[in-house]
């Protein structure tokens, strides 16, 4: 499994500042920097011999869950968070279904409470995280609901050619 480093996870965070703007503080922007040190730590953490984020979408619900409101980043935390859950997906042959469905949370409400189209649906989730109504847990289960894997073309190893000699 291909896992984040904490400079990736800062280029993300400059990267979305300068293409969808913000305000982006030299050299890293951080607000709280701790708190990305323990998300790339305790990604791949166990707990009494258990992985404590076993599957591909609780890893990618951690990041996203850890930045978002953990404020990492002085600005840009929502599509940080985000882009590093996508991110982490891609690079382990995995992706958000096209048509994303939302969840009942603990509370038999749905997760996100609005949005029609996999866009609003995706926009509402962020925005709903930020503001504190989503959990870590909630977080997870709706990635378990949304992460499909994708097949690996033949002759493709850890996304690369594999190279064949006769």
């Amino acid at each position: 499994m291909i896992l984040l480093f904490k400079k990736s996870i800062i280029a993300i965070n400059r990267r979305t500042i300068a293409e969808h703007g913000g305000n982006f503080v030299p050299p890293n922007n951080f607000l709280h920097e701790e708190g990305l040190d323990y998300t790339v730590e305790a990604i791949n953490e166990s707990l009494f011999g258990e992985p404590m984020y076993p599957s591909l979408g609780d890893k990618a619900a951690f990041y996203m869950y850890q930045i978002i409101t953990g404020h990492v980043f002085q600005d840009g935390n929502k599509r940080t968070g985000l882009e590093a859950a996508l991110t982490f997906l891609q690079l382990n042959n995995a992706d958000l279904q096209d048509y994303l469905t939302p969840i009942e949370g603990d509370n038999d409400c749905l997760i996100p409470t609005n949005g029609e189209s996999s866009d609003e649906i995706l926009e509402n989730f962020t925005l709903e995280m930020a503001s504190g109504k989503i959990t870590l847990d909630e977080a997870r289960l709706w990635f378990k609901e949304n992460v499909v894997e994708r097949e690996i073309p033949s002759g493709v190893v850890n996304g690369e050619n594999e190279e064949t000699t006769d």
